[in-house]
């Protein structure tokens, strides 16, 4: 439908002047393009143009495009932008001022020219470029509200002649050292991201960004946690991302942080544990921990009564708080990969929020029973638990599960019959699970069932009743195996 609609658009910009392309509000093919710049034919009319360079592209041909909005320049597309196909008195004249979208990936140039006065530039982004200040002399860009570095060789970036910068993203600007912030800080910028911007010493001028909304740091080298956190507590940030870093504790004051409500530490390997004062974020809803090195959650846990989603696989956490069970909004909880988890709390039924519980991968030896009272339960993955031997009796009290995954659960021998009563349950995952011999025979109740995987069990016939779901996918069985009155299987 998106693809028809795409179509239908290109075909209104175009109906007018099928034949003459310099009419056109705008350019996206490549052929037409060349010719109207090679020509000379640029017009008032062309409002949005998007380009590949090539030998044969003339860039000089922009000049008379006196009204062009939106500038998009791609150097990739021809012999890996390995030779220099755009001079710079022809950059000098490719940038009308009505401009107020620039992307351009490949920008051979140290700078921008200074001829381009870019008055009314609302987003500037640049990728892979040689690049290393955007402009000989400062200027202001007073209507520039997003900013978007990505591969350069940028070494500073002065928010005072940004005024208005609402989005900051730099990327792999590996020679980036400064980050200017005028005297009294900056009022407007909301989204700041930063990936492996290795010549960065400090993170201090964070702290000057009061309208701070969205902070992503990524590939952070520094073993301390970096120096961002406000003194006060009324810090407007919401969401904060320190992934794939060095980190060996977080900083106790976290809390100031009061309006958080995402918070991702993934990939913080050398971090074993949170302050106190962490647990004080009360409008916490998603806590990230994936690929950290986690070892215990305290019971403060319970604290954080907002909390929805809960991700704590591949970490090493050895046992989880009673406190969990009070944390009555949490939706979803991941514990795939916690191969030193042994063991959940008794009383998970308390979870009365909770959608999806994934226990893939850990050591755990009994589910508890409290779990069949989990009313909102939709997903229950327990693949690879091999210590696993048994399933509550009662699990068909689970009325809302759609997925249960036992694959490579080796020791489980049966399933509780009960699980017939799972009148929305749309896929059974039991493969690999070589103990396994039969299905109950009521297995065919469950209309709403769609998929059965039982590849590499020890089953030999399938119930006859299941040969009533017409919808179902079996996936699993060999020619010996007895399907009853299902011909088509």
């Amino acid at each position: 439908m998106h693809h028809h609609i795409e179509e239908m658009g290109k075909y209104i910009v175009r109906y007018p002047h099928l034949d003459d392309p310099s009419k056109h509000s705008r350019l996206w093919v490549q052929e037409e393009i060349e010719d109207v710049l090679a020509n000379d034919l640029g017009t008032e009319a062309i409002r949005c143009i998007g380009l590949k360079i090539t030998p044969e592209i003339v860039l000089g041909g922009l000049r008379n495009m006196k009204k062009l909005k939106c500038l998009i320049i791609d150097y990739r597309f021809y012999n890996n932008y390995s030779a220099d196909y755009v001079k710079i008195d022809e950059v000098l004249e490719c940038f009308p001022n009505s401009l107020r979208y620039m992307y351009w990936c490949g920008y051979p140039h140290t700078c921008l020219p200074e001829t381009f006065r870019a008055n009314n530039l609302v987003a500037l982004k640049i990728h892979n470029n040689k690049i290393e200040k955007l402009w000989e002399a400062g200027k202001v860009m007073k209507k520039l509200k997003t900013l978007v570095m990505q591969v350069t060789k940028l070494r500073t970036c002065d928010l005072g002649l940004m005024p208005n910068l609402e989005r900051l993203h730099l990327t792999e600007c590996v020679d980036l050292a400064e980050v200017r912030v005028p005297v009294g800080g900056h009022k407007t910028l909301v989204d700041l991201s930063m990936s492996n911007c290795k010549s960065m010493k400090s993170l201090s001028f964070i702290r000057q960004l009061e309208s701070l909304e969205v902070l992503e740091i990524l590939k952070l080298e520094h073993r301390e946690f970096p120096d961002i956190i406000p003194q006060h507590s009324n810090s407007a940030l919401l969401q904060l991302k320190i992934v794939d870093g060095d980190i060996e504790e977080v900083a106790t004051s976290i809390g100031n942080f009061r309006k958080l409500v995402y918070l991702n530490l993934n990939g913080s390997k050398h971090l074993k544990s949170l302050p106190i004062s962490f647990y004080s974020l009360q409008h916490l809803r998603t806590l990230t921990l994936q690929h950290s090195g986690i070892e215990e959650l305290l019971e403060d846990l319970g604290q954080l009564e907002c909390l929805e989603m809960l991700d704590l696989r591949y970490t090493h956490i050895k046992q989880l708080p009673d406190s969990i069970c009070t944390l009555k909004n949490l939706k979803t909880l991941l514990l795939h990969g916690c191969k030193l988890l042994e063991k959940c709390p008794q009383d998970l039924c308390q979870l009365e929020s909770l959608e999806v519980l994934d226990l893939s991968w850990c050591k755990i030896r009994d589910i508890p029973s409290s779990i069949c009272r989990s009313k909102h339960l939709k997903t229950l993955l327990l693949k690879g638990c091999d210590v696993l031997d048994k399933l509550p009796e009662y699990l068909g009290q689970l009325e809302s599960l759609e997925e249960l995954v036992l694959k490579r659960c080796y020791n489980i021998r049966e399933l509780p019959s009960s699980i017939c009563m799972l009148k929305r349950l749309k896929i059974l995952d039991l493969e690999f699970c070589h103990e396994l011999k039969n299905l109950p025979e009521e297995l065919g109740d469950i209309e709403s069932l769609r998929e059965l995987n039982v590849r590499w069990t020890n089953i030999r016939r399938l119930p006859h009743r299941i040969s009533l779901l017409k919808d179902l996918n079996i996936v699993g069985f060999g020619e010996e195996v007895d399907v009853g009155l299902n011909s088509r299987l």
